[in-house]
């Protein structure tokens, strides 16, 4: 029997190693090109005069051709560099086309003293004001959180609560936007709540005493739940239960929690049972507010036990390999550091493109302060690179070039006639 097929037949073309040899020679001299960094129009009518950009926007041959898969890979890449540091992808396409970009191979340290010459690596005059503020007022282990808003100028608000991040049952939130305890009793349970009887003695108490209630925990039976909200709505007690789905990041999260609480967490691997647990005295908080983001807490921790668990978590981002997922743990991170710092900007400039990535790039280099690092030359700007930073791109631009240079043929498929 004779198989049939449907469609258009694709057309294979072979070409040989010389295809890529000339994309290479003249994707350099694209690259190189005097006129590539002065201004182009896009079809949008917006003018550009970056380099990078406008060679990127460049796309030689057919949609299937090999010079047109090859930019796609040189393109690819980029974005991947990007996403691990700001103009990382620019400093990728330099070294990949052999550009000099170490002003000096000579290790560099961050202080106080050089920050004026690292604000003028800062190219945008907004996020450098930003990030010139955090260094003269602030610090830079706070959280910092840009939002657009209706501002003229731009406004900073500091905070020193902790605030977790964490998607948990709002439904004891009720109507309320934010809900503030004081002086509240708490309890952090590593297991589910599944019958009323668990937490007998902590309703009793809490129906007695009037004392508000935090629970942290995995889950509860709708039983529980409803009991709680309806003795809440009642004004019996005033009881709120953090419940959280059960996962890698959350049973992480509840060991941060009990550390901000100075605290220990109650679980059956310690032969502890929810029952005999909510008999004793409770501990006793300083002030929580919830909303439906999460919630923020004033620390029990001594500052010292915070910056010693912050330290022992960079540690492990810090050893780990570049290629690993560690946002779970730079999440706890952020979660678990006592200082936050929201900055309101206009939405014209929360939507341009320069000034977030002008930010973005201001911003890593004090997160990375601590770490030696190089002064990386691209041309029209100077780029402070942390020595990791530079040796990963140096391990990309060399994969890369293997992966292109050990092409001999190149198979394209086409359909169209």
């Amino acid at each position: 029997m004779h198989q049939t097929t449907s469609g258009e037949t694709p057309k294979v073309k072979i070409d040989e190693r010389k295809s890529v040899d000339n994309f290479l020679e003249n994707s350099k001299l694209e690259f190189n090109r005097e006129d590539l960094g002065k201004s182009c129009l896009y079809k949008n009518l917006n003018q550009n005069e970056d380099r990078i950009i406008n060679f990127l926007n460049t796309t030689p041959g057919e949609e299937n051709s090999t010079e047109h898969q090859l930019k796609s890979l040189i393109r690819d890449e980029f974005d991947y560099c990007e996403k691990i540091y700001p103009y990382l992808g620019d400093a990728f396409l330099f070294s990949f086309f052999d550009k000099k970009i170490l002003n000096s191979k000579s290790l560099k340290i961050f202080t106080k003293k050089t920050y004026k010459q690292f604000l003028e690596t800062i190219p945008e005059k907004n996020s450098k004001n930003i990030v010139a503020w955090i260094i003269e007022n602030s610090s830079p282990d706070r959280e910092i959180d840009i939002q657009a808003s209706y501002v003229q100028d731009i406004e900073i608000k500091l905070k020193e609560d902790i605030f977790f991040d964490l998607e948990y049952d709002a439904d004891f939130l009720g109507h309320k936007k934010e809900l503030i305890l004081k002086d509240y009793r708490f309890a952090l349970i590593d297991g589910y709540i599944e019958s009323i009887g668990e937490i007998h003695h902590l309703l009793h108490y809490a129906a007695k005493s009037k004392e508000p209630h935090v629970i942290f925990c995995f889950g509860m039976s709708e039983e529980v739940k409803s009991v709680i909200i309806e003795n809440n709505s009642r004004g019996i007690t005033q009881i709120m239960p953090v419940s959280m789905s059960f996962s890698e990041e959350t049973i992480n999260i509840l060991n941060d929690i009990a550390i901000v609480h100075n605290c220990d967490v109650i679980s059956s691997l310690k032969g502890q049972t929810i029952s005999q647990e909510m008999r004793k005295t409770l501990k006793v908080g300083k002030e929580i507010i919830f909303n439906r983001k999460g919630f923020s807490v004033k620390p029990i921790a001594s500052s010292q036990d915070l910056k010693t668990h912050i330290r022992y978590l960079e540690k492990r981002v810090n050893e780990a390999e570049i290629d690993t997922n560690t946002d779970i743990i730079k999440k706890r991170i952020r979660n678990i550091k006592s200082k936050m710092m929201t900055v309101y900007v206009n939405k014209d400039l929360a939507n341009s493109n320069l000034f977030n990535r002008s930010l973005d790039y201001g911003l890593r280099m004090l997160k990375n302060s601590h770490q030696p690092y190089f002064s990386v030359d691209l041309e029209n700007k100077n780029v402070l690179m942390p020595t990791q930073i530079y040796h990963f791109l140096q391990k990309r631009v060399n994969i890369t070039k293997e992966i292109i240079y050990s092409i001999e043929k190149s198979v394209i498929f086409n359909t169209k006639e």
